[in-house]
C-alpha cells in the first residue's frame, strides 16, 4: 500500500537493488514468515470465575494443551519459531520476535509486524510495546549512523465496518483503495506527515491510537472495534560528500488486528454485534488467504480483494516484505476453542514464502544536482585538458627548435672540418714553395762563389 499525497515521490522511480547492501541482498530474498505465540496470564475475570489455564510452554518453541481430553482429532503440540509464556514480558516478544523484521526496514527492505488473535487476547498491549521498541531501535541506529540522512514519514488508517478511515485526519470521511499503474495500491487523500525527532513521532503515533475505535463488551472493557495500521516511511541515503544518488526507501507497517470474537461469549447487540461480524468477516478473509498461500501447490485465485485488509497487506502476505505474526492467546480453558483456531492460523502462516528486495529510489531533486555537478566535473576536466594540450604544442615546438638547431650544428661542424683540410693544404703548399725557390738559388754559380766567400770571410774574422 502507498498513501496518496500531492507531493509525494513517485514509485516508478523505485527500483530494485542489483549491488550489495547493508542488510539486504543483490536479489530477492524468500523467506517463511516469522510466526511466534504469546500466551498471556489469566485474566482478573478468568481467575474469579476459577477459570483453568489449559496450555503450557514447554520450551522456547512449542505449546503444548493441558486441559481435560476434548477432540481426539485435534494435536495437543504446536511449534513455532518462538513461544512466549505468560510470564515474559514485552521487551523479549519485540528483540526475538519482531526487532529482526523492523530493522530491515533501515536497509530498503519493506517489513510488516502484526498481531492476531482473539478479542480480550492482549494484541493491543503487545503491539504497543513492540511499536515503543521499534522507534527507540530506529532512531538509536540513525544516531549510530552518522554518514546516512534519514527520513521518517507516518501515515496511519483504520478499518471499522469495512470502511478506511485517517488516524492522523478523523474528519477526512471515508478513504478509497485505487490501483495506480505505477504506484500499486493507493489509499486515496491518506494524510502522511514527516516525523521531526522521536517524540514527534511518538505524539503522532498517540494521536493516532487515540482516534481508534474501541468499545466495552463482555470480555474486554475496551476492545479495538477496527483494524489499525500504522505506516512508517523510512527514506535514507548517504550524505552529499559521497556523490551518490540512490536511496533506501521501505514502509515498516504496525498492525493491530482486531480480536475474533464470539457473540455468545461478549454478549454483542445492536452495533457491537454489527462490528463483530465485520472484524469477523474481514479476519475470515485473512485465514482463507494464509490457507492459500501455505499450500504446497500455491495455485488458484487468492482472494486478497475481499476485504480491505487484505487488500493493503498484499504485499505483506507473500509479497515483497518481510513479515513477522504475532498470535496472542489466552491460556483459559474457556478460550480453547478460540485458541485452536488462532494456533491453526498461526500454523498456517508459518508456511507462507515471502519474496523481500531491497528497494532504491532516485528523487528528481537528486538526479538533477548529481548531473548538474557532473556536468561541472567534466567542464573542469576539460579546461584542465586544454591547459594539457598547450603545454604539449609548447614542447613539441621547442624540441622541433632543438632538433633543427643540432642539425645546423653538424652541417657547422662538417663546414668547420673542410675549412680546417684546405688550410692544411695551404700551409703545405706554401712551404713546398718556399723549399723550391731556395734550391733553385743554391743551383745558380754565382750564388755559390757568394756563399762560400762570406763563408771564408766569417771563419777569419774569428
Amino acid at each position: 500500500m502507498v498513501a496518496s499525497r500531492p507531493a509525494g515521490t513517485p514509485m516508478s522511480k523505485i527500483e530494485r537493488a542489483l549491488t550489495l547492501t547493508p542488510g539486504g541482498s543483490s536479489k530477492s530474498k524468500e523467506e517463511k514468515i516469522f510466526v511466534t505465540v504469546r500466551v498471556r496470564p489469566l485474566s482478573k475475570k478468568e481467575l474469579v470465575g476459577k477459570d483453568q489455564a489449559a496450555w503450557e510452554c514447554a520450551d522456547r518453541q512449542t505449546i503444548i494443551y493441558k486441559g481435560p481430553p476434548q477432540d481426539r482429532a485435534a494435536p495437543t503440540s504446536y511449534t513455532f519459531d518462538k513461544v512466549f509464556g505468560p510470564s515474559c514480558q514485552t521487551d523479549l516478544v519485540y528483540k526475538d520476535g519482531a526487532k529482526d523484521v523492523a530493522m530491515s526496514a533501515l536497509t530498503g527492505i519493506n517489513a510488516t509486524i502484526f498481531a492476531y488473535g482473539q478479542t480480550s487476547s492482549g494484541k493491543t498491549y503487545t503491539m504497543r510495546g513492540v511499536t515503543e521498541s521499534a522507534v527507540c531501535d530506529i532512531y538509536r541506529h540513525m544516531e549510530n549512523t552518522p554518514e546516512r540522512e534519514f527520513v521518517i514519514k507516518i501515515s496511519a488508517m483504520e478499518i471499522y465496518n469495512e470502511i478506511v478511515k485517517d488516524l492522523l485526519q478523523p474528519d477526512s470521511g471515508s478513504l478509497r483503495l485505487l490501483d495506480d499503474p505505477e504506484k500499486g495500491l493507493i489509499v486515496e487523500k491518506l494524510d502522511e506527515q514527516i516525523a521531526k525527532d522521536r517524540e514527534h513521532l511518538r505524539h503522532l503515533i498517540g494521536i493516532c491510537e487515540e482516534q481508534r475505535q474501541v468499545g466495552e463488551t463482555a470480555l474486554n472493557d475496551t476492545s479495538s472495534r477496527s483494524h489499525q495500521i500504522i505506516r512508517l516511511t523510512v527514506e535514507s541515503r548517504l550524505r552529499e560528500v559521497s556523490g551518490c544518488v540512490k536511496s533506501f526507501v521501505a514502509n515498516l507497517n504496525f498492525v493491530d488486528l482486531a480480536g475474533s470474537e464470539r457473540a455468545a461469549q461478549t454478549h454483542a447487540v445492536g452495533a457491537r454485534l454489527k462490528e463483530g461480524s465485520h472484524i469477523n468477516r474481514s479476519l475470515l478473509t485473512l485465514t482463507k488467504v494464509i490457507r492459500k498461500l501455505s499450500s504446497e501447490k500455491r495455485s488458484g485465485h487468492i482472494p486478497y480483494r475481499d476485504s480491505k485488509l487484505t487488500r493493503i497487506l498484499q504485499l505483506s502476505l507473500g509479497g515483497n516484505a518481510r513479515t513477522a505474526i504475532i498470535c496472542t492467546m489466552s491460556p483459559a480453558l474457556t478460550h480453547v476453542e478460540q485458541s485452536r483456531n488462532t494456533l491453526f492460523f498461526a500454523t498456517c502462516a508459518k508456511e507462507v514464502t515471502n519474496t523481500a528486495k531491497v528497494n532504491m529510489f532516485i528523487s528528481d531533486k537528486q538526479l538533477v544536482k548529481h548531473l548538474q555537478t557532473e556536468v561541472s566535473r567534466l567542464e573542469a576536466e576539460l579546461r584542465s585538458a586544454d591547459r594539457v594540450s598547450s603545454y604539449e604544442i609548447l614542447i613539441m615546438e621547442k624540441d622541433r627548435k632543438i632538433t633543427q638547431m643540432e642539425i645546423e650544428m653538424e652541417e657547422l661542424k662538417k663546414e668547420r672540418d673542410n675549412a680546417c683540410s684546405q688550410l692544411e693544404e695551404l700551409r703545405k703548399k706554401m712551404v713546398d714553395n718556399q723549399c723550391g725557390i731556395l734550391l733553385t738559388r743554391l743551383k745558380r754559380p754565382e750564388s755559390v762563389s757568394h756563399f762560400l766567400g762570406h763563408y771564408s770571410q766569417v771563419k777569419l774574422s774569428r
